[in-house]
């Protein structure tokens, strides 16, 4: 009967709408989903350190200044705007990593302080100048241990950069971590490297 066939209809359509209700739902969910490994991808590749990378250190509680090579030779967080991109090289004592600057010379202590030098062939200079990488201290970014002072990490303080042994400090904490900032990123073999041209 006609009543019987609207019944019917109406039920298929109720059905039907249900059925298209959740499965935008799931649609919603399942993109919600890749959105969220997508952002945790980035971020675990932002604090990711290739050889050959060509990188910015962005200062964790000063997020305007970045790990800049001042014209006096010395190393700070500035904002500026000059002299904040540094080229990732294996460490030059045959650990970790050692951070060029683009303009040549390489990040190293020298009486506490951190200086860009020339490159030269001594064994204290290599050491001086190669760091480990380890998870920020202050929960985000890296933090940057000296090779030779073990208790030693690199802080800005005065704006200045030293390597100094923590004292437990929420503040020194965040003084000694630094985001990492790919400054190239391509496609590469199906994914995305954070790598440099060459």
């Amino acid at each position: 009967s006609p009543s019987s066939k609207r019944d019917l209809s109406s039920g298929i359509n109720a059905e039907y709408g249900s059925s298209v209700i959740n499965l935008e739902r799931s649609v919603c969910s399942t993109m919600k989903l890749c959105l969220t490994l997508l952002m945790l991808t980035c971020s675990a590749l932002s604090a990711e350190l290739h050889i050959g990378q060509k990188i910015r250190l962005r200062s964790v509680n000063y997020p305007n200044h970045f790990v800049s090579r001042l014209s006096n030779g010395r190393v700070a967080i500035s904002d500026s705007g000059v002299g904040n991109e540094w080229i990732v090289r294996r460490g030059l004592v045959g650990t970790g990593i050692s951070l060029e600057s683009v303009t040549g010379g390489f990040i190293r202590h020298r009486n506490y302080q951190a200086w860009v030098d020339p490159q030269i062939n001594q064994d204290l200079y290599r050491k001086d100048a190669s760091f480990t990488v380890e998870n920020g201290a202050a929960g985000r970014g890296i933090t940057l241990r000296s090779v030779n002072y073990p208790r030693h990490t690199l802080r800005h303080s005065g704006y200045n950069l030293w390597i100094n042994s923590s004292n437990g400090s929420d503040l020194f904490r965040n003084d000694s971590s630094f985001i990492v900032e790919p400054v190239q990123c391509w496609k590469w073999e199906g994914g995305y490297r954070l790598k440099t041209k060459k």
